[in-house]
């Protein structure tokens, strides 16, 4: 109940107009950031996984064996061939915790080329450390100019067998975020299970918003004996079927929400939860979820989840 309550109040806090501009949430921001960095580098756990929230849809996920993140973003920055500084955007990780980033993080996975799931900045980091970027193929062909896009690595679709990438097995769905209802015009969009070497399943959509080729798409992924432990990002369907009770039923997962405090969907000078405040996002989801559980994490917490048995 504390927590619930000092959500309530960063929620509070953050909904002010033009918060992301002020140098308190932008020093408040950095620090969560730095004490998720602090964890990661002087703790390792020993067994399942440690899923640690930054900003939005951003995850880091540290198992016994690897470090792994899903959707990195450092903030609100929109542009695509800029930093943030660049652009002028305030709300951004330091260069020294972009540093940090890439020394711990051994393989990065990005569902899909919206500027609030993939970052500039950081993904050239990644690829200058030489670690694994896994991307759509409009994303790479994006940034096809870039002197370190041909490292930047494309997954082809699995439905027997998953790819082997840095000590995880990965499966893919390839799919899209829509952009009208007739599903004719999007931008395209992966779905990714995870399977850590210790067996825990971390499942991300990103910003799929049909649910119907991806409910079938799981069922035989559990047919293939795949199971979903964690879901980390967006449940929420917006140009198509909503079927996030169904793949509850399917899957019973801890639902870690995203989508939250994305200022980048707040227009300047308004108030309000961007694209969804912690307490927000949890009230309008939980009642989906009646076999998992749902749970918000603010910027810098950290979720533990044991060992499958």
């Amino acid at each position: 109940e504390a927590r619930h309550e000092a959500l309530k109040a960063l929620d509070e806090w953050l909904m002010t107009p033009d918060s992301e501009r002020s140098d308190e949430v932008i020093a408040y921001y950095q620090q969560a950031v730095d004490r998720a960095l602090d964890t990661l580098e002087n703790e390792r756990v020993s067994e399942g996984i440690r899923m640690f929230q930054l900003y939005s849809s951003s995850v880091i996920v540290q198992t016994p064996e690897t470090v792994f993140a899903v959707d990195l973003d450092q903030g609100p920055n929109k542009s695509m061939t800029q930093t943030a500084a660049e652009e002028g955007i305030g709300f951004r990780m330091t260069p020294e915790q972009i540093a940090r980033i890439a020394a711990l993080v051994e393989v990065s996975f990005h569902t899909h080329e919206h500027y609030d799931h993939v970052d500039y900045e950081l993904t050239q980091a990644l690829c200058a450390a030489d670690k694994t970027v896994v991307v759509t193929k409009s994303n790479k062909e994006r940034w096809q100019d870039e002197p370190w896009a041909e490292k930047l690595e494309v997954l082809n679709q699995t439905v027997p067998r998953p790819h082997k990438v840095g000590g995880l097995e990965v499966d893919v769905l390839w799919d899209h975020q829509w952009s009208n209802e007739e599903h004719t015009q999007g931008t395209p969009c992966n779905a990714y299970l995870i399977t850590t070497p210790g067996g825990v399943g971390v499942f991300t959509k990103g910003d799929i918003n049909c649910g119907l080729r991806l409910y079938g798409w799981l069922h035989l992924m559990v047919a293939e004996g795949r199971h979903v432990d964690l879901f980390v990002g967006s449940p929420i369907y917006w140009r198509g079927v909503s079927l996030a009770r169904q793949i509850d039923e399917l899957l019973s997962p801890v639902w870690a929400l995203g989508h939250v405090w994305e200022f980048s969907h707040r227009s300047p000078g308004t108030s309000g939860g961007a694209t969804g405040t912690y307490t927000g996002n949890l009230m309008m989801n939980r009642h989906h979820f009646q076999h998992g559980d749902p749970v918000v994490l603010s910027w810098g917490e950290y979720l533990d989840l044991p060992a499958r048995q």
